[in-house]
C-alpha cells in the first residue's frame, strides 16, 4: 500500500495536469477566435476621370496590392450590369452607367473581403 505522502504528492501531479491544460486550451481558443485582428482588409478607392469613365483601386490594409479581384457593378435591384477584374497593379476602369449602382469589389468569402461603394454618377 502507498504512503499518504505518495498519494497526495500523486494527486498534486494531477491537479497541475489538469490546470496546465486548461490553461493551455484557453490560450489557443484566445488565438484561433482572434485570428481575424491578423486578416487583411480589402479597401477600395473610386475616381471619377471625367471623362465618362471610373476607376477603382484596390488594396489590402497590409498594402499590399489587390491584382485580379472581381469588380462588379450593380443596379438599384441588386443585379449584375458589368463585371469585370483588378489588374496587375490592382486598378479597373470602366464606362460609367447612366444610372444609379453600387461598385463591389470581392475578394471572395472572408471577413473584410469585400468593398462597396456608390458609384458616381
Amino acid at each position: 500500500m502507498a504512503s499518504p505522502n505518495c498519494l497526495l504528492l500523486h494527486n498534486k501531479g494531477v491537479y497541475l495536469k489538469n490546470i496546465l491544460t486548461v490553461f493551455f486550451t484557453c490560450i489557443l481558443l484566445i488565438f484561433f477566435l482572434n485570428l481575424n485582428v491578423f486578416a487583411h482588409t480589402l479597401y477600395m478607392s473610386v475616381d471619377d476621370n471625367e471623362d465618362g469613365t471610373v476607376t477603382v483601386i484596390g488594396m489590402f490594409s497590409t498594402g499590399s496590392i489587390g491584382s485580379n479581384i472581381e469588380v462588379r457593378l450593380e443596379n438599384e435591384q441588386g443585379e449584375v450590369i458589368w463585371k469585370g477584374k483588378t489588374d496587375n497593379v490592382g486598378e479597373c476602369t470602366f464606362e460609367k452607367p447612366n444610372i444609379p449602382y453600387t461598385i463591389i469589389m470581392d475578394f471572395g468569402p472572408g471577413v473584410g473581403h469585400q468593398a462597396k461603394e456608390s458609384g458616381p454618377i
